[in-house]
């Protein structure tokens, strides 16, 4: 059975770089992916409010090995992406940030490099997780994404003894 990854990323700003990304062959021929939100499902799920949104990312995250951070230029200030990298850690999961800066949308809209959200997610003992040698980050572009993320999704899961 394909190794289960849940992906994380500002969905109203960076959905399209990271549709990208999740469909590449590397992720779409290797990995099982938990769903893929159309903007009326996302905003069906929010207008219910705070409880729904959690227990949809509880949901989906739960049997998933790696949780795939994609970080663009506003990311970092997402409460539900840090919920859910902070989650992840909690529970023991691999991380993997990529770095989306420079990748074009649908319109060719280039993004500008933002902060990692790996640096405002913390522990409960409030360190970052971005100190945690483990989780690893990677940029999209100048680390070739395309033909190396199945190997960083790889190396999180077993990072994470997952």
């Amino acid at each position: 059975m394909a190794r289960k990854v849940f992906f994380s990323f500002h969905f109203k700003r960076d959905s399209q770089r990271v549709s990208q990304i999740r469909n590449c062959n590397a992720v779409s021929n290797h990995f099982e992916q938990t769903p893929f939100l159309d903007w009326a499902e996302w905003e069906k799920i929010e207008r219910t409010g705070s409880t729904a949104i959690k227990r949809w990312i509880d949901n989906n995250m739960h049997g998933s090995g790696v949780v795939v951070l994609c970080f663009g230029l506003e990311t970092h200030t997402r409460e539900w992406v840090i919920y859910e990298l902070e989650k992840a850690h909690k529970e023991g999961r691999g991380i993997v940030a990529i770095d989306m800066s420079g990748m074009k949308d649908l319109q060719g809209n280039i993004d500008k490099k933002g902060k990692n959200p790996l640096l405002v997610a913390t522990d409960i003992k409030g360190t970052e997780l971005f100190y945690y040698a483990k989780y690893k980050t990677y940029h999209w572009i100048d680390d070739d994404g395309r033909n190396n993320i199945d190997d960083w999704i790889e190396d999180a899961a077993v990072a994470a003894g997952r």
